[in-house]
């Protein structure tokens, strides 16, 4: 009987220790809902809501950019876009979505690894699947949308470039933000996977003005993160539309009338800078970068030798050649080392010491002066100017037609060219100068480099009566034209080399005499330049028996009209033989489409 009592207290006694155990669980358990609902309700109320309202920016529709006359040079199509949102799946019904879409739209196989490899609780946003969906595509996606939980159609946006190739350059491309660009702007839009940004040219250079401010959505979401409903919208605001100065029509014309070879044109009014034409060929399909660029496209671009990807307007770095010789000439009258009136003997050579230059003319021009020299292009005129004069005059007279100079465009990769001098020689090569480098300077050739927009710039200078006109791509104000500084050249000095100019294409003894525009009332002036990119030991070479690298650029530098100038233009054929031959005829072709159209 006692044992069976002591049985009964032992019981009694653990039954107790559980009960009071279980009554000490409840009671803390309790207390502690007490606690969330009395003291932290309004925390996890509002942890509940943000787990509820989901915020989603919206891209800002991307500003037009237009022409001087309001043409689209680049504009906004609709792009539909396959986008899938990960939160809350699992790793395996995400195999199954991938297999499944690319049955119905077939992906990039990298994508589709990368569904299938994801680790979908860690997806903050939704993927970017595919853009630039065609009609069909949309419609059987939206009729399979219950296998394929998660997945939607965005209707996004993609640029469009109206003139594609022919204005690749200027206007430049947009594409997906970089790490690089990321790390230096890190604004929550630039992390959406469907935003562009621009990358070169004018893209590159208005970002900020053409990229807008985005918009955000407020969503309804489950507990898994889907979106069941928009609850309300605060619009993006549409980026800048952007005027620039170019013409439409005469950038479509002068890169079609240079679309067969590797040259670069640029054309200016010579009294506010503004750009009418900027064009380098060949080049590339811009619209190829909106919609994503084929591999095989884009090793075709870089395996080009005539480098369609380079701008070869601003970055494009030339000897001038004959193109040069007005810098000379006018220096050297300037400096009072010669007179409009003085002669040079020329024939046909130049000695220096016991090195001989040879004019490009064999026989020599006989007896000329500035004037003469410039339309007949005399070699040894202005290697005799120069080695009286000195380089250190030719250079500083150069620098204030804007050569050797950047041109403050903002453009990506222009170049700042080079007008040597001595303490450039040394620096660059720890060489002293010698007279033999005047020489090669004289003509344009040697340490002489500029690029075609630096030539358009010098030739506007010299024509609007010696302003520090720069060029531009949106359109100058009358105070900007009206604050314009001389350059300080006289007003007799510049007429006479515009008349000079006029009779390289105008007289029959002009240079480009045969490349002239029969009509009066267009006519132009310039001068042509060839310029050699290797020393040739044949004087008078026929140009097109050697290989095409090797054969020297053409250039014309130019204006119209001859009375009252209001248009510059720089044309280098890269390889093309001769200025006369292949930079001229494209010179007046574009001169008289330009007054054409006005």
């Amino acid at each position: 009987m006692s044992k069976d009592n002591d049985k009964q207290k032992t019981f009694t006694r653990r039954a107790l220790m559980i009960g009071a155990l279980q009554a000490a669980g409840f009671t803390i358990l309790a207390g502690r809902l007490a606690y969330l609902q009395l003291f932290k309700d309004e925390k996890y109320a509002s942890l509940s809501e943000n787990n509820r309202i989901k915020l989603q920016l919206v891209a800002p529709e991307r500003g037009d950019i237009i022409d001087r006359r309001g043409e689209p040079l680049a504009t906004i199509e609709k792009n539909y876009q396959l986008f899938i949102d990960m939160s809350g799946m699992k790793r395996d019904q995400l195999g199954a979505i991938a297999t499944r879409l690319h049955r119905i739209t077939p992906m990039n196989d990298k994508i589709t690894e990368r569904l299938k490899n994801v680790k979908p609780r860690g997806a903050m946003r939704p993927e970017l699947l595919k853009e630039n969906l065609t009609w069909d595509e949309v419609a059987k996606v939206e009729l399979h949308a219950l296998e394929l939980p998660g997945v939607f159609i965005n209707l996004g946006q993609v640029r469009h470039y109206t003139l594609a190739d022919e204005a690749a350059h200027l206007t430049g491309y947009v594409g997906a933000v970089n790490a690089d660009e990321l790390s230096a702007d890190d604004q929550p839009l630039m992390r959406l996977p469907e935003f562009k940004i621009g990358k070169n040219g004018v893209e590159a250079l208005y970002e900020s003005r053409l990229r807008g401010t985005a918009g955000v959505k407020r969503l309804e979401v489950d507990v898994h993160g889907i979106t069941v409903r928009e609850i309300d919208k605060r619009e993006s605001i549409p980026g800048e539309a952007l005027q620039l100065t170019i013409d439409k029509r005469l950038q479509f014309f002068t890169s079609e009338r240079i679309k067969n070879e590797s040259a670069a044109v640029v054309v200016m009014e010579v009294n506010s800078g503004n750009i009418l034409t900027l064009a380098s060929m060949p080049a590339f399909d811009p619209n190829s970068f909106s919609t994503g660029i084929k591999t095989e496209y884009w090793k075709s671009l870089n395996a080009d030798k005539k480098v369609p990807m380079m701008n070869k307007a601003i970055t494009g770095q030339y000897p001038p050649g004959s193109t040069f010789k007005m810098m000379t000439g006018m220096a050297g009258i300037e400096a009072g080392i010669i007179t409009p009136q003085t002669n040079v003997h020329c024939p046909g050579h130049f000695y220096l010491g016991n090195h001989q230059f040879n004019c490009w003319k064999e026989g020599g021009h006989g007896t000329v002066n500035y004037k003469r020299a410039i339309v007949e292009s005399c070699d040894t005129f202005f290697y005799t100017v120069a080695n009286r004069m000195g380089i250190q005059p030719l250079a500083d007279f150069a620098r204030r037609f804007g050569l050797g100079e950047l041109q403050d465009t903002g453009l990506i990769g222009e170049k700042q060219g080079i007008i040597p001098d001595p303490e450039w020689k040394m620096n660059r090569y720890q060489q002293k100068w010698t007279g033999g480098d005047t020489i090669n300077c004289a003509i344009g050739q040697g340490f002489v480099l500029s690029t075609p927009l630096q030539l358009c710039t010098m030739t506007a200078r010299l024509v609007n009566g010696g302003y520090a006109v720069l060029p531009r791509l949106e359109k100058a104000t009358a105070e900007e034209i009206d604050a314009l500084k001389t350059i300080g050249v006289s007003e007799e000095l510049l007429m006479l080399t515009m008349s000079a100019m006029s009779d390289v294409v105008n007289a029959p003894n002009g240079t480009a005499y045969g490349k002239r525009i029969m009509n009066p009332a267009f006519a132009f002036g310039g001068k042509t330049g060839t310029s050699q990119v290797r020393k040739i030991t044949v004087r008078g070479q026929d140009q097109s028996k050697i290989p095409w690298e090797m054969r020297h650029h053409a250039l014309f530098v130019g204006f119209a009209p001859v009375d009252k100038p209001k248009y510059a233009l720089c044309v280098i054929v890269e390889h093309g033989g001769g200025g006369s031959a292949a930079a001229a005829p494209i010179a007046r072709d574009i001169m008289q489409k330009l007054q054409e159209i006005g």
